[in-house]
């Protein structure tokens, strides 16, 4: 008898872990710098003995990892240990990871504590200040974020939302959004965004599929050498490899719309596709009440993205093909019954269409060619088209077009670039980008006056932008690191632009240093001189004069100068061995040749814009200052939670052409956010999560009234010498997120919903002019309660 109770009690243990679901985790460790592949390495599940060695192609495959949240632990001797963030497993899809291994430089006894630094650390091991990694699965898991890198970003130290909280504009560290560089795959993407704005860096969601996403990097400043056409920040997205194994499909469907995609192998272990369609239906939120935009507009778009992969036999050669497409259209229609539309809201009697479409389209190609040098070859073709196509109403609904807009670009890009390694002290890189852009710019306007004139406006009809051609622009760098002693790292590089169109260029020194103490303490510093171009439509503003009686055109901005920053930053970072991250980081930012009005008390400036681009003539002799100080304590996701506390403290000035000083329309003073997330384990291995995100700014700054001036002239003027020195109540926004994840034998299921602006607080995001009370209104036009539902099925 106790010979069989004992029997039984093993096979019901049997068969209690035989319920417990697994899945595989599978990879390729290589090192950081030669990208050769690393054999022998140890890969373990952290707080288990499972684990492998990986192989002569630097592959590894671990089977029977018990699904949930867990993470990985890669040492070899010679190299830095490396850990993940734990990411999340489930029962049907296996997780396939790239682990890049970085050579010590250190006594090989030390590295029990240097192995927390590399959890957040840049995919480009040359970024030393003001950068971090980002996977997926933060896209997702930050409230509200709707899978957006850009919505993401808000969480981090130094950055804040534009002007308008339903688009995906970020200010960093009181810069312009039109300062943010949007690199894939090695090329530049001038505006990868849905609901794209001329001279802008964003729109209303990135075109880029949270499904393709693979670890990629972002930028507040002082970004190394190989990053050019950049004035504040970067966003540097790799897509990554589908899996070479195994089939595997996921199906999203929300309010927002359905979301598709599928990824496997095309020869089993050798190449791997990854593909997916997204298709909107944003129109179900307005049929339930809940408006991002307004009552009377519309939003729709899709997108379609993939990646291509295949490996040589001897793992030294890759290729890939990748690509994405996105259309959208946003229209404001006008209140449908002409007896309803009241005289005075223009926005009652206009028709106004807004669309915009961008593809990409390119082929990677990276040979190792020995232990010392790698080359890197990419060639793109890039399209976007945005258009506006403007009409105001009459009673009698006869249309009058006093707005046609079209911006249309195509390009046809390449890079190159080669990794030289001298020795284990001293590494070169260097690379060029080459962009031949083809372009179309038209813009026409007519005055809006009173509905009744519909028949008599067409006399005011005007051209302010015409341009049809094409040029070229060169960019080329390089950056030498030497370890300067076992703790300490210095990065020299150089980067120069050239733009054929009006033969002006930059040159731009970076250098930096790092040290990294034995106890995971790191101080870094940095000075770089960065530049961009400006919105290719600012050098096709097209001026009419009259002399001696004949009508003549001139382009007076054809011949303007990249406006420039300088950048410095002092960086400490200190990472404790339970997981929790302390930084900060002083900076300072000096801009120069910023385009401004030549005229004598003009305050404008451009880089107070977060988009178009001056339609009258300017020169390039503004400047601005940004200092202040970035601090953040980050808890990474260890124990069924993370949180993210965040806070900046910074001014934000310029000068005009006479040398004038006022404050940026981006000057808020301070930001604040508190990003958290909690996970609760189900016996069955269901798991609830829930998370919220808090943001706390500076309010939206406006230029005061002059009353007495604004009373004579029945419209706004504003107070002369004030510009940008009022400011709106703090600007406060709560998102919130929960969700529910499942697993079964053949699928696996997340439903989720996302709250945005939670405590439905409706911030102050404008202003308007009273003409009756001759006064200047806050206008609190942000958005209030949204609710965001999806349901998520892996297969």
């Amino acid at each position: 008898m106790r010979i069989h109770f004992i029997s039984f009690l093993l096979l019901l243990n049997v068969s209690l872990f035989a319920q417990h679901k697994t899945q595989t985790i599978r990879g390729k460790v290589i090192d950081r710098v030669n990208r050769q592949p690393v054999a022998g390495a140890s890969v373990i599940i952290i707080g288990t003995t499972q684990g492998t060695q990986t192989d002569a192609l630097g592959e590894f495959s671990i089977s029977n990892v018990r699904i949930g949240r867990t993470a990985v632990k890669c040492s070899m001797v010679g190299y830095e240990p490396y850990s993940t963030e734990e990411f999340i497993l489930n029962s049907v899809r296996e997780v396939v990871l790239n682990l890049e291994l970085k050579e010590a430089s250190y006594d090989l006894q030390e590295v029990k504590v240097v192995s927390a630094q590399n959890l957040n650390r840049p995919v480009n091991d040359l970024a030393y200040v003001s950068a971090r990694s980002f996977t997926v699965e933060e896209t997702e898991r930050i409230p509200a974020s709707v899978n957006d890198p850009g919505r993401m970003a808000l969480a981090y130290p130094g950055v804040k939302a534009g002007r308008d909280e339903n688009e995906n504009k970020i200010v960093v560290r009181g810069n312009s959004p039109f300062g943010i560089l949007w690199r894939l795959e090695g090329i530049d993407i001038p505006n990868p965004n849905h609901f794209a704005q001329p001279g802008s860096g964003g729109g209303g969601i990135t075109v880029f599929s949270a499904q393709l996403l693979g670890r990629s990097d972002f930028f507040t400043g002082g970004m190394p050498a190989e990053y050019g056409n950049a004035l504040s920040g970067a966003f540097d997205i790799r897509f990554r490899e589908g899996n070479q194994q195994k089939r595997e499909y996921r199906t999203k469907l929300g309010i927002l719309g359905l979301d598709f995609s599928t990824e496997g192998a095309i020869k089993k272990g050798r190449s791997s596709y990854l593909v997916n369609y997204r298709y909107s239906t944003l129109g179900l939120l307005s049929q339930m009440g809940f408006y991002l935009v307004g009552e009377r507009v519309t939003n729709q778009f899709q997108d379609l993205s993939f990646n291509l992969a295949f490996h040589s036999k001897d793992a030294k050669k890759t290729t890939t093909v990748f690509g994405l497409g996105g259309l959208s259209t946003e229209h404001y229609m006008p209140v449908e019954d002409p007896e309803k539309r009241v005289l005075g809201k223009s926005d009652n009697w206009e028709d106004r269409l807004r669309p915009a479409n961008m593809g990409a389209l390119g082929v990677t190609h990276t040979v190792n060619i020995n232990e010392k040098s790698s080359w890197k070859y990419v060639v793109a073709i890039i399209g976007s088209s945005i258009n506006r196509n403007s009409d105001t109403l009459n009673l009698q609904n006869v249309r009058f077009r006093y707005d046609t807009q079209k911006y249309d670009e195509f390009r046809v890009a390449a890079t190159a670039t080669y990794n030289y390694k001298f020795d284990a002290k001293t590494r070169l890189k260097a690379g060029a980008i080459l962009n031949h852009i083809r372009f179309d710019f038209f813009k026409e306007t007519a005055p809006r006056a009173s509905v009744t004139d519909i028949n008599v406006l067409n006399a005011g009809r005007q051209q302010s932008v015409r341009g049809n051609g094409s040029t070229q622009t060169v960019q080329a760098y390089v950056q030498i690191v030497r370890n300067l002693s076992n703790r300490l790292v210095m990065n020299a590089g150089l980067h120069s632009m050239y733009l054929l169109l009006n033969n002006t260029a930059s040159l731009e020194p970076r250098l930096s240093f790092q040290y990294r103490s034995p106890k995971a303490h790191s101080v870094s510093l940095a000075y770089g001189l960065h530049s961009q171009l400006l919105p290719m439509s600012t050098y096709f503003y097209t001026r009419k004069d009259t002399i001696a009686g004949k009508i003549t055109e001139s382009k007076p901005n054809q011949n303007l100068a990249f406006p420039r920053s300088h950048h410095l930053i002092l960086s400490y970072n200190y990472i404790t061995p339970s997981l929790w991250k302390f930084s900060a980081e002083v900076y300072a930012q000096f801009l120069r040749k910023i385009l401004v009005e030549p005229q004598t008390g003009s305050t404008y400036w451009m880089m107070n814009n977060s988009e178009g681009f001056p339609e009258f003539t300017t020169v390039a002799k503004g400047k601005g200052t940004n200092y202040g100080i970035d601090l953040a304590v980050e808890r990474f996701f260890s124990k069924k939670y993370y949180l993210l506390l965040t806070g900046s403290v910074f001014n934000s000035t310029y000068q005009t052409a006479d040398g004038t000083t006022y404050n940026s329309a981006f000057n808020d003073r301070f930001s604040t956010a508190l990003t958290f997330g909690r996970e609760f384990m189900f016996k069955n291995g269901s798991v609830f999560q829930i998370g919220a995100r808090t943001m706390y700014n500076g309010g939206y700054r406006y230029t005061p009234l002059d009353a007495a001036a604004s009373a004579k002239e029945k419209r706004f003027v504003p107070l002369k010498g004030a510009e940008y020195q009022a400011q709106a109540p703090a600007y406060f926004r709560m998102d919130g997120r929960v969700s529910y994840r499942s697993n079964r034998k053949k699928y696996a299921t997340v439903l989720s919903l996302d709250v945005q602006n939670a405590t439905n607080y409706i911030n102050v995001t404008s202003t308007s002019y009273n003409p009756v009370t001759n006064s200047l209104e806050l206008r609190r036009t942000g958005n209030g309660f949204v609710p965001i539902l999806s349901y998520q099925i892996d297969f």
